[in-house]
């Protein structure tokens, strides 16, 4: 869940709200057994798609309007999983409540895919075509 953490790492960066306003999980998590090699000694063993939760308690929207933050999802996501539209990953589904005339809790949930690859190893711990 490589893109997940990347994702959030790059949203707590922006310090747009404290880091402890902010939190993530998974939901939904799938795998489709793939087994392709992809290099000598490398192989896609299996791709898993997963919702990603990313959660804003108090953001501050009157300083920063949700927008920004969409903003700034939408820009990391065409530049950092730029394939996701070749894919026809569903696209990320927004929650703004209001709490006041200065915060709102804010959800943005994104659909990844990862391939999840292993090396090769005679003496690895997973057995896969006899190797």
């Amino acid at each position: 869940m490589v893109k997940l953490q990347q994702i959030t790492a790059f949203l707590v960066g922006l310090n747009l709200v404290a880091a402890e306003n902010i939190d993530t999980w998974v939901e939904n998590p799938r795998i489709v057994p793939w087994g392709k090699e992809i290099t000598d000694g490398q192989m896609v063993l299996f791709r898993q798609t997963y919702d990603a939760v990313l959660s804003f308690e108090r953001w501050p929207h009157a300083r920063h309007p949700a927008e920004l933050l969409f903003a700034h999802v939408s820009v990391w996501l065409l530049e950092n999983d730029e394939d996701r539209f070749e894919k026809e990953l569903a696209m990320p589904v927004t929650d703004v409540d209001i709490l006041d005339a200065k915060t709102a809790d804010v959800d943005i949930t994104i659909t990844f895919e990862e391939d999840i690859t292993a090396v090769i190893d005679e003496n690895g711990p997973i057995t896969f075509g006899g190797q």
